[in-house]
Parts: structure tokens; sequence; C-alpha cells
């Protein structure tokens, strides 16, 4: 059997992107509503009750594993291929785009959306590529089950809990990162510093409280803080400084807004952390003893320091590159006392990071271990990165680009053999996590026709 996969991916152009859209309309990351029925928030039990209905319109075998995940599988054999996506994702605000991120619309030959590039554009290219073989009528050698999940972006509990009942592929592949392919993942390692709070103290500035970050594994892109003084003092030393970017509400409290740069938390370097910037101008300030604390730390061990050097946790290695280190979530509460910064580090399989995290004293910062997951790597000989480096390379011309090694962590690593197998091109802007994230239509499709003809040579009897 010859098959013309674009040809056959455009006659299926209107109907994925009118799934795609019914998809991106639904606010989907984890809100804090959970409830048995919806585990990790109503937005992500939603999106996954839409791309499972797909599944059951067209008449493929779906099952719902504890509302967290699900799966739709077509195919017979013995050997069960998986292709994992997700269909949660990282919070957007709103003022921050030009359209509103939960309304996709097409502009300039691309779609606008949070969730288009991560992940539930390139997982519903996976169906339809999946969807387009079987309407073909091929002879299918193995089982194919798209998996789905809903917790990716914080903690892969999803998988977690949809492997304790259900079979884990043979091999396969997730559509959640770069072409052409990734075959190798950092280790991951979350920690949070926590400040030890002293006596409170006079001080010609008090701060109240501060406020940055959406999630761990995102550059802060805006901070907020809040506190008593003088705010015709505030503005001198803003002036002073040369601060421009910046935001003051007075009142009986102050309120300052930094900004930064959002990135993805796997590349911080890509990003400009705005609470790490607030901290370097508040040490200009006649600060409280606690806030001084708080922002010496961050100024001194923190700022514009993505790879660890100044906390003495620098590594890097020819197999898998740098650590790197994200400091993703700031919080200040004085009435509280908390005083945290929630940090997401991804690192080489041989360094022990744990052991150094553990080991790090501050006077007055505690330093706690959260979570950690292993590395995950698969030689490029392998036959599975050959075949699919292949169907990427006829698609693509490109020779140059090889497998690769990335900081972010994907599902891949959550099955036998697998890899992390696009959408983003090489040369293709990354605004995975960030404001106005967007997909071009045409890469869209052609990750269809990709996806189609790998699965195809792998999964189907051939000729």
């Amino acid at each position: 059997m010859v098959i013309n996969f674009k040809e056959e991916v455009l006659k299926h152009k209107d109907n994925l992107l009118d799934d795609l859209f019914d998809l991106l309309s639904i606010e989907s990351n984890t809100d804090g509503s959970f409830s048995e029925e919806a585990p990790f928030g109503l937005g992500p039990r939603k999106a996954l009750d839409k791309i499972l209905s797909f599944g059951k319109r067209d008449g493929y075998l779906v099952k719902n594993v504890g509302n967290v995940a699900g799966h739709i599988e077509i195919g017979q054999g013995e050997e069960l291929f998986g292709v994992l996506g997700h269909v949660d994702v990282v919070p957007a605000n709103p003022k921050e785009w030009i359209s509103h991120p939960f309304k996709p619309e097409i502009r300039d030959g691309k779609i606008f959306a949070r969730g288009v590039l991560d992940d539930k554009g390139p997982t519903m290219a996976a169906y339809y590529a999946i969807k387009l073989l079987n309407e073909l009528g091929v002879t299918w050698t193995k089982r194919v089950r798209l998996i789905v999940g809903t917790d990716e972006e914080v903690g892969f509990r999803c998988v977690d809990r949809y492997f304790q009942t259900e079979e884990r592929p043979d091999l396969g592949f997730t559509p959640d990162a770069h072409f052409p392919i990734i075959n190798g993942e950092k280790a991951r390692a979350t920690f949070s510093f926590n400040l030890k709070f002293k006596e409170e103290d006079q001080a010609e500035f008090k701060l109240l409280s501060l406020k940055a970050g959406l999630a761990q594994n995102m550059v802060p892109s805006t901070v907020t803080a809040e506190l008593k003084g003088d705010s015709s003092k505030l503005k001198e030393k803003l002036i002073t400084y040369g601060y421009e970017e910046y935001l003051i509400e007075d009142g009986e409290v102050i309120k300052l807004t930094f900004k930064g740069k959002a990135a993805h938390g796997s590349t911080p370097e890509l990003g400009i952390n705005a609470a790490t910037k607030l901290a370097d101008f508040m040490l200009t300030l006649g600060l409280d003893i606690n806030a001084r604390n708080y922002f010496e730390f961050i100024s001194t061990y923190l700022h514009d320091d993505p790879i660890g050097k100044k906390l003495g946790l620098e590594y890097s290695d020819s197999e898998m590159g740098h650590a790197s280190f994200n400091y993703g979530i700031f919080k200040y509460d004085l009435g509280k006392q908390i005083g945290k910064v929630e940090t997401d580090s991804r690192y080489p399989a041989k360094y022990n990071l744990v052991d150094k995290i553990e080991d790090l004293s501050f006077e007055n910062m505690q330093v706690i271990l959260e979570d950690s997951k292993e590395a995950h790597f698969i030689p490029k000989e392998d036959e599975l990165v050959q075949t699919l480096l292949s169907v990427y390379r006829k698609y693509t011309g490109d020779v140059k680009n090889e497998p690769m090694v990335i900081g972010g962590g994907t599902y891949a690593r959550c099955m036998r053999k697998a890899v992390a197998f696009g959408v983003l091109l090489p040369d293709r802007e990354d605004t995975m996590h960030q404001a106005n994230e967007y997909m071009f239509v045409e890469d869209l499709l052609l990750s269809t026709a990709i996806f189609a003809e790998s699965i195809y040579r792998i999964c189907c009897k051939q000729g």
C-alpha cells in the first residue's frame, strides 16, 4: 500500500481543527478544585472527557482511568505501541495575551491558544494520525494506544495512577517537545528554600507580602510586593537606580510590581526572572530584618544564575549537558511567617544532585527536598530512534539536526522504550508556557503526517 500521508492529512484538516479548537477552549490548568470526580481539577477532567469523546465518536476502544487519565486504543497484536500526550496546561493570564488564551483563533497562519503547542495540538495530531491510518484500512501488527494524562505540568500523578492498573507500552513516543527526537531527559528534583523568621524590628520599609510565579516549571514573568513605607522615597530609589518597567499603587499599603519574561523551567536562561530582579532592587531600601534576609539570599544565591553556580551546585558532562535551576514560585507573607522559594532543577544522570541539595545549609534559610525523578536515555542507534528519525528527515529535508538531550521531563520516561518526538521544529520560536502561545497550522498538519507514517512503519504490515 502506497500512501501519500500529506494528502490524507489534508482531507482531515477541517475536522482536525474543529476538534482541536473544542479542546483548546477548555481551561484545563490545575486550579485546586479537586474532587473524586475531578482529582486534578474540573478543567483537566473536562479536557480528558472531551478527547475521549472523540474516540467514542469514531468507534474506538476507550477507557477512563480514575478520572485522571485515559486511553483510545486501536489495532491488534501482542505488542503495545504507546503515544502519550496530555491535556492539562500551565496557567495563563489573559491580561498578558493579545487574544484570550482559551478562545483559540488563527492569525497569520498561526493558532493562538494556551496548550496549542504544549500539548493539546500535538496530542490531537497523534490522534488524527491513528484515525486516518485506520480509515485507510491498514493491517495492524501491533496495538496502538493513545494515552492521555491530566497532570503532566504538575507532577505526572496521572500516569503514576494509570500504570498502577493498566498495561505499560513496550515502546512508543510522546509528542510533547521538539523535532527531530529527544532521546534523553535529564533527572529532575524539586526543592524549596524557606526563610527562618526572626523577631520583627523597626525599619524604613516593611515587607508585608510578595507573590511571583504560576508554576515551578515556569520562569516568573511578574512579581508583586506589598510593603509599608514612604512611597515618594521608593519612587526616588527607582529613578536613581534606573528601573523603568515597574508599577506602583499608592495607599496605606504600597504595591510594587516588576516585570520579567516567562520561559519554560527547563530553559530558565531564556527568561528573565522578575522576582530575583526585584530582590536586587529591594536591597537598596531600608528593610525590616526578615525582608532583608529573604532578599539577600535571593540576590546572593539565585539572581541571574540558572546553572546553580552561586549555590555550589554547578555540574556538566558531555553526555547530557549542564544542570539547570529554575526559581519558579516566590511566596512571602509576614503575618503567616512564610518566606519561600520553590525550585525546579534538571540535571545529568551521573550527577548526584539530591545528596548535594540535602547537604546545603544556610544561616537564614531551611532547604527542603520535595521530589526527584531519574533521568531517561535511549541510545541514538536504537531501531525506534532510527525509524522516527528517518521519517522526520523524509518530510523536512533536515539532515543537520540530531537526537538531543533536554532538561524537560516528558511522558517518554514512563514507557519501557520511548522518546519525545515533535512537534516544535528546529527553526520555530518556542512559546510553550509563555503568553501568546501559538503553533503554525502547517506545522500541525506536517506533524500529523510524520506521526502517521511513523506509526505505519512500526505498527502496520508493509506492502
